[in-house]
């Protein structure tokens, strides 16, 4: 008995010399940083310019897509969790709300608008200002199938072979992005930066005007920009919030 009186009176003197400020610590909720959205990335006039394949150009809102999921990742990682961010199907609920904007930029006030209802303090705006190729090499897969065609006397089998040409060709593109204070509207910093990638084997259609989108070439040419431009985005936002820098 004089033991377990012994245990009891040590338990409570213990819990009495812990602060309560402390105790609260201890199930409290980790520290929220600002929140975030990431607008959808459009295609300024002209971004295409200059490529005879098609198709890519339709494929904007999978590439903006693509880009929001690089950047979130990103952002995450870079501020160690210091800023939220809206996830996606949030954002498509605004959307619903909103009419944005076709053009390569989203309006200001549109902007200011989305991001009181997604209740954030930042929002980043992208575009794509340039996506671009050249070739290298090319060799028309035609020659080869017309003679296969000859040797073989069927004409099907000259068409098959000729169907599908391997091209090489080095890409290129360019973002601009923008970080936005919803509460002042202020522009709290907007930067660019290219990406490139070369000798890529391409697949081109025998017709040479059709080339197959490529998600995988999208992600090459534009992480490492990515990469390189959240640091500055996130020192910038953690700035303004007082939270110091992102790194």
């Amino acid at each position: 008995m004089k033991l377990r009186h012994l245990l009891l009176s040590l338990a409570a003197t213990l819990a009495a010399a812990v602060p309560a400020s402390a105790a609260s610590k201890a199930v409290a909720a980790p520290a929220s940083g600002p929140r975030m959205a990431i607008l959808d990335f459009k295609a300024a006039p002209g971004c295409w310019a200059g490529w005879r394949f098609g198709g890519w150009g339709n494929n904007m809102d999978t590439i903006s897509d693509q880009l929001r999921d690089l950047f979130t990742t990103e952002i995450v990682t870079v501020s160690h969790k210091r800023l939220r961010l809206i996830e996606r199907e949030r954002l498509q609920d605004i959307r619903n709300e909103l009419q944005f904007q076709q053009s390569g930029e989203v309006d200001t006030s549109t902007v200011l608008k989305i991001g009181k209802l997604l209740g954030v303090q930042f929002v980043m705006t992208g575009k794509v200002t340039r996506f671009a190729y050249k070739e290298s090499g090319v060799k028309t897969g035609w020659g080869v199938g017309a003679l296969v065609g000859r040797i073989t006397g069927d004409s099907t089998a000259g068409a098959v072979a000729g169907s599908v040409n391997v091209h090489k060709a080095s890409f290129t593109g360019r973002l601009d992005i923008r970080l936005i204070d919803i509460q002042t509207g202020e522009i709290l910093g907007a930067w660019t930066d290219d990406g490139k990638v070369a000798d890529h084997s391409v697949e081109v259609a025998g017709t040479g005007t059709e080339m197959s989108y490529d998600e995988e070439l999208v992600n090459k040419v534009f992480e490492p920009v990515v990469q390189r431009l959240t640091p500055k985005l996130v020192n910038a936002a953690l700035q303004a919030y007082g939270d110091g820098a992102g790194n």
